[in-house]
């Protein structure tokens, strides 16, 4: 599939003109459950469809081992996912966890953030000097290095905790790169 694959949540959209812009922007728009009643430009519904007003249109995916977003990642090659912020924690906590399950390459948009799986290959991404940063480590990761920040690691272990949130940008590509285990970086968004 070309061009932008979007997923649209049916959380928090906070800022409607960075969920409109994306919305304007993608090639391929998956909404999911309850997301179909907000707008109607979606290409496809996926999910339980416990809450979606309609549901005898479409097909639901009873698999509850699943989350809708974790379905709609293990289906479709996704950019971009937005609208998972707010409601229940559970889901905004396995929104970053289901990143690593399915191996997703997706960016999480939230308002003033993103986040995304470093993957094998590592990451490098343009940013403005001066915006703040984070690694997170989901359980041992093996060999980080990141690069471009106030606080650079060159091939430490990092574990769950605090290690890693709350750098600095000071050039203007980041890099990111782990040799094993599942890293998450954020950043601050200075533009949609």
């Amino acid at each position: 599939m070309a061009g932008m694959v979007l997923v649209v949540a049916n959380g928090n959209w906070g800022d409607e003109s960075l969920v409109n812009d994306l919305i304007g922007t993608a090639d391929f728009i998956i909404a999911l459950d309850g997301a179909a009643d907000r707008f109607e430009s979606w290409d496809v519904v996926v999910g339980d469809l416990d809450s979606i007003s309609n549901p005898e249109k479409y097909e639901a995916d009873k698999d509850q081992e699943n989350t809708d977003l974790s379905k709609a990642l293990k289906r479709y090659d996704v950019d971009a996912v937005v609208g998972i912020s707010g409601g229940r924690l559970d889901h905004q906590i396995a929104s970053f966890t289901t990143l690593f399950e399915t191996e997703s390459d997706a960016i999480l948009y939230f308002d003033n953030w993103r986040a995304c799986r470093v993957g094998s290959e590592g990451l490098e991404i343009e940013l403005e000097k001066g915006s703040i940063c984070s690694i997170m480590a989901f359980g041992e990761v093996k060999d980080v290095v990141i690069s471009g920040v106030e606080f650079e690691l060159a091939g430490e272990d990092v574990q769950t905790g605090s290690k890693g949130v709350g750098n600095r940008v000071t050039e203007d590509v980041v890099k990111v790169s782990r040799e094993s285990g599942d890293l998450l970086f954020i950043w601050e968004a200075n533009a949609p």
